[in-house]
């Protein structure tokens, strides 16, 4: 994503957009560097899902970060590397 995009609102937007079983989001790196553009950064994420009454299967979390994903390009240019 651009270097002008700030973390916290790439957090709010994935809350937003995590769905009902989005439990927590934590930001654990911004990369700056060689394998980054001019302008750009890299930022990771360690998202939990979580269901009180069933384990939860592949086809939940993928929904809900398709839905991330989505969100994150089309409203920061923010990409999945």
């Amino acid at each position: 994503m651009k270097e002008k995009v700030y973390v916290a609102d790439l957090m709010a937007a994935i809350r937003q957009r995590g769905g009902e079983y989005l439990e927590d989001v934590q930001l654990f790196d911004i990369y700056q560097g060689a394998q980054v553009p001019e302008g750009m950064k890299s930022a990771a994420f360690a998202l939990s899902f979580r269901a009180a009454d069933r384990t939860l299967k592949d086809e939940d979390i993928n929904s809900a970060m398709d839905r991330i994903l989505e969100n994150l390009d089309r409203n920061f240019g923010a990409k999945l590397r």
